[in-house]
C-alpha cells in the first residue's frame, strides 16, 4: 500500500528541486491551491505586463474595412512566445455614450496577409512584478490594412474574427462605471498576430483603457 506524502507549513522550494512534498494543513488535508491570486505565479515570473491609454482617453473607432485604430495589443512575428490577454478595462471619461458593442477585432498571420500594422506610435509596457520585459506591442496608433469587416467575405481582405466582450446600453448616462473584461484563457495571440480594441457602431466616446496580458515561452 502506498501512502501519499504531504509537508505541513510553509514551503520555498526551488525550480531545479525534484522531487518536491505537496503542501498540506494541520488536520491532514492537502493544498490545492488558492493562497494567492490566479495571476501570482505570471507576475511573480516577469511573465505578466499592462498597457494603458493617456488618462484623457481615447475613441476607440468603429471595425472597418480600414481601421484607424487606438489601442491595439500586437505579437510580433519575431517574438517568442504566446501572448494570453487577460482582462480589457474602460473607463468612460464623459457621461455622454451611445448604444454601442466594444470587441477586440483580431488579425492572424499578419506578414502573410499583408496586414502588418504601419504608422505605428508604441505605448509603454509596463511589468506587473518584480522582473520581465514584454514581447507584445501596443500602439496608440495604427494603421491596420487588409482588414475585413467581421463577418464579411471581402475579396480583396481577409475576413477576421469579431472577439465581443461587453456594450453600452444607455445615453447620457448619469453614472458610467469602468468596464471590464476577463478572457479567461479564450484567445491566444500567437507571433504575428494582434488585436485590436474597437466599436460596433459609432466611435466610442473618449476613454481611458487598459489591457493586462500574460505571456508564455512557446
Amino acid at each position: 500500500m502506498t501512502v501519499g506524502r504531504i509537508q505541513v507549513g510553509e514551503q520555498k522550494v526551488a525550480d531545479t528541486s525534484s522531487p518536491s512534498i505537496p503542501r498540506g494543513f494541520k488536520e491532514g488535508g492537502q493544498i490545492i491551491g488558492g493562497l494567492h491570486g490566479r495571476y501570482y505565479e505570471a507576475a511573480l515570473r516577469g511573465r505578466l505586463f499592462i498597457a494603458y491609454t493617456v488618462i484623457a482617453g481615447v475613441a476607440l473607432p468603429v471595425a472597418a474595412a480600414t481601421l484607424n485604430s487606438k489601442f491595439t495589443l500586437h505579437n510580433p512575428a519575431t517574438s517568442q512566445r504566446l501572448i494570453e490577454p487577460v482582462s480589457f478595462t474602460m473607463g468612460i471619461d464623459s457621461a455622454t455614450t451611445v448604444v454601442n458593442g466594444i470587441g477586440m477585432a483580431i488579425q492572424r498571420n499578419l506578414s502573410t496577409t499583408s496586414g502588418i500594422p504601419t504608422t505605428t506610435t508604441s505605448l509603454v509596457s509596463s511589468r506587473l512584478g518584480p522582473p520581465g520585459t514584454a514581447s507584445g506591442v501596443v500602439y496608440s496608433q495604427a494603421t491596420l490594412t487588409n482588414v475585413a469587416i467581421p463577418g464579411v467575405t471581402v475579396a480583396t481582405a481577409v475576413p477576421i474574427p469579431l472577439y465581443p466582450m461587453f456594450s453600452f446600453g444607455a445615453t447620457s448616462a448619469a453614472v458610467i462605471d469602468p468596464c471590464n473584461h476577463d478572457f479567461n484563457g479564450r484567445v491566444i495571440l500567437a507571433p504575428d498576430d494582434l488585436g485590436a480594441f474597437c466599436t460596433t457602431v459609432a466611435a466610442a466616446t473618449a476613454a481611458f483603457c487598459s489591457v493586462i496580458w500574460a505571456e508564455w515561452d512557446i
